[in-house]
């Protein structure tokens, strides 16, 4: 078990949604943040705004990723803390590891973090040691999705 992510690009409203007779829509075009975001909004609120968890979405683009298993990922995150300039970052530190949204909004101003301090993490992961090149690899993907999802987008964990 692990943490996944799906970027989402330029989500736009699907006026009549299909539902399936568990009242699911079509996962292959077709996405509803729905309990995950209401969970992610009461614990972190402000992170999915811009998203509405009862609406489904389409989209442009979106791309998946493996984050890592749960310790592996908070182990990446930790790192990211000790990195961190200011309270840059500090919408994904200060997040769940297992589910939520984060809405474009966040997206944005992540996005921004991740590119300004692109440089100094790739200086920082240096001192990693033998996880160095793992981390900052994690680093652009993280930049990348939320980069995406900056364009009226979202990042789904799950």
């Amino acid at each position: 078990m692990g943490l996944d992510i799906r970027a989402y690009k330029n989500l736009k409203v699907v006026e009549n949604p299909q539902f399936d007779e568990e009242g699911l829509v079509n996962w292959e075009s077709e996405w509803m943040p729905g309990g995950s975001m209401k969970w992610s909004n009461e614990h972190f609120p402000g992170r999915g705004d811009g998203i509405d968890p009862d609406t489904v979405y389409t989209w442009e683009d979106s791309f998946s990723f493996r984050a890592g298993s749960y310790s592996g990922y908070n182990r990446w995150r930790s790192q990211l803390d000790k990195f961190r300039i200011d309270h840059e970052f500090s919408e994904l530190i200060n997040f769940a590891d297992n589910e939520g949204v984060i809405g474009p909004v966040v997206s944005k101003k992540l996005a921004k973090d991740f590119n300004d301090h692109e440089k100094a993490a790739e200086v920082f992961a240096k001192t990693l040691g033998q996880d160095g090149e793992y981390w900052f690899d994690l680093y652009k993907t993280w930049k990348k999705a939320f980069e995406m999802a900056s364009e009226n987008g979202a990042v789904e964990f799950y």
